[in-house]
């Protein structure tokens, strides 16, 4: 289940982050594939991203069942994302093991710091609270409800 958690060393700050990777080989919990596919879901909508990725993104649907086969749209959109940062082409999006030193905006940092930070510069007022967007899938909101509303 996705983990709300406090990252950064420097500038600490409330953050989200997986249970267990997510994409080829990897178990693919719901709500973690769910974070996944709400970030590149945002990530189409930013007017600076390179247009082959944005349309790459676009296809990604928040909520819809994932394959984890290299023909799901998911899983092209992380091998693209991987191939224009120039790191690892694994076909997954890994935990953040080491929050103190995830090393935000910097081009090699998690994958998963990009796909947040683009969630909550979309939502600046709401975050944490990724339930309240609009594309956000069922179980994830209810997994964030579980964690920020009692």
């Amino acid at each position: 289940m996705v983990m709300p958690v406090i990252a950064g060393s420097i500038y600490p700050q409330f953050f989200w982050n997986l249970s267990c990777n997510v994409g080829l080989m990897s178990p693919n919990r719901i709500e973690d594939v769910q974070l996944v596919q709400l970030g590149y879901a945002v990530m189409a909508d930013k007017p600076n991203e390179k247009p082959a990725l944005r349309a790459m993104f676009k296809l990604v649907i928040p909520g819809a069942a994932y394959s984890a086969n290299e023909a799901d749209p998911l899983t092209k959109a992380i091998l693209a994302h991987q191939a224009d940062r120039g790191s690892t082409q694994d076909g997954h999006v890994s935990v953040i093991s080491n929050l103190k030193t995830a090393h935000y905006g910097a081009e090699k940092s998690f994958m998963l710091v990009g796909l947040v930070n683009s969630i909550m510069k979309s939502q600046p007022d709401q975050f944490p609270r990724i339930d309240l967007h609009p594309k956000c899938p069922s179980a994830l909101r209810a997994t964030v409800k579980y964690f920020l509303v009692r």
